[in-house]
C-alpha cells in the first residue's frame, strides 16, 4: 500500500491498511480492531470508515500504537484526522500546514504538493493568463508590475518557476514561454481547501476593487430573494451554465489584452424557515 504521507483522507488510509493486513493473513476484522484499541463497539471501525463517526484524539494515540508508526507518522496522522475532522477553514489550513511539515521530514515525494501551491495565492493563475497573451513579458520586474495589484519581481519568478514544474507553460524554441493544455489536478481533498482559499483570497480582492477601479472597468451586483431548494437547484444549475458560457467566449477570443477575475456567489442570508414559520 501507499506512504501514510500519500493520503489526504485517513478514512482512506484505514481502509488500505485492513485490506493488506487480510492480504498478508494479519488479523483485520472489526472485532479484532475493537479488542486491541479497548473499544466495547466492535462495529466501531465500520463506523469509521463510512463517516457515520468521528475519530478522537484517544483513538488516533491508540492506532498510532496499533500500526506502529514512528514518530513523525504520528504526527501526520493526527493531522490527518484533523483536517479530514475540521469544521472551519482556519482549522483545515493550520491541520494541512503540519501535515506538509511532516511530508517534508519524512523520504516520500508527495504528488499534489505544487498544484495545491498554485492556488495557495491568486496571481499564479494571472501569470499563467498574461503569460499566454504576452509570451516575451521582458524581465520578472516587468510581469510583476502588469498584475493589479502588482507583485514583486520575486513572487513573480517563484510563479513562473511553479508553472514550470507543473507543466502549465514551457519555452519554446525562440526561449519564450507558451501555455500547454495541460489542466492542473490534485486530491480531492487538497484541491477542496487549495480552491477554498483561492475563492476566499479573490474576495477580499473584489471588496479592493471598488477604490482600485473606476466603475466603467468592473461589473458588481447583489441580489437578496427568497426561494425553495427546488428553485436553489436551478439558480445553481443556471450558474453553472454562464460560467460554461463564460469560458467559451473566454476561449474564442482572439483580442485578449487583459485578466479579470469573475466571482459567483450564492449564500444564505437565513436559516430554512419551518412552515408555521413561513405563514406567520
Amino acid at each position: 500500500m501507499k506512504a501514510l504521507f500519500e493520503y489526504t483522507d485517513y478514512r482512506m488510509y484505514l481502509k488500505d491498511v485492513v485490506e493488506d493486513r487480510r492480504e498478508r493473513g494479519l488479523p483485520a476484522s472489526n472485532r479484532w480492531f475493537a479488542q486491541m484499541l479497548g473499544i466495547n463497539s466492535n462495529a466501531w471501525l465500520t463506523y469509521i470508515l463510512q463517516g457515520k463517526r468521528t475519530c478522537s484524539a484517544a483513538a488516533v494515540h491508540k492506532l498510532s500504537a496499533l500500526l506502529r508508526l514512528n514518530a513523525n507518522e504520528k504526527r501526520y496522522f493526527s493531522a490527518l484526522v484533523k483536517f479530514n475532522q475540521a469544521k472551519s477553514l482556519n482549522e483545515r489550513n493550520e491541520s494541512y500546514g503540519e501535515m506538509e511539515n511532516c511530508r517534508k521530514c519524512g523520504t516520500a515525494r508527495v504528488v499534489g504538493s505544487d498544484q495545491y501551491e498554485f492556488y495557495s495565492v491568486w496571481y499564479h493563475s494571472a501569470i499563467r493568463s498574461i503569460i499566454d497573451m504576452c509570451p516575451a513579458f521582458g524581465t520578472f520586474e516587468k510581469l510583476g508590475a502588469m498584475l493589479s495589484p502588482p507583485i514583486t519581481p520575486a513572487e513573480a519568478k517563484r510563479s513562473v518557476l511553479l508553472l514550470e514544474r507543473l507543466d502549465l507553460i514551457r519555452r519554446d524554441e525562440e526561449g519564450a514561454y507558451r501555455i500547454t493544455d495541460h489542466t492542473i489536478t490534485t486530491g480531492s481533498h487538497e484541491k477542496a481547501l487549495a480552491i477554498t482559499n483561492f475563492q476566499r483570497e479573490t474576495m477580499k480582492l473584489a471588496l479592493e476593487a471598488f477604490d482600485r477601479f473606476p466603475k466603467q472597468e468592473r461589473d458588481i451586483s447583489t441580489m437578496t430573494i427568497g426561494i425553495s431548494q427546488g428553485a436553489l437547484l436551478k439558480i445553481k444549475k443556471l450558474l453553472q451554465e454562464t460560467r460554461n458560457s463564460i469560458a467559451e467566449i473566454a476561449a474564442t477570443d482572439t483580442g485578449s489584452d487583459r485578466v479579470i477575475q469573475i466571482n459567483m456567489q450564492a449564500f444564505p442570508f437565513s436559516k430554512p424557515l419551518s412552515i408555521d414559520e413561513s405563514d406567520s
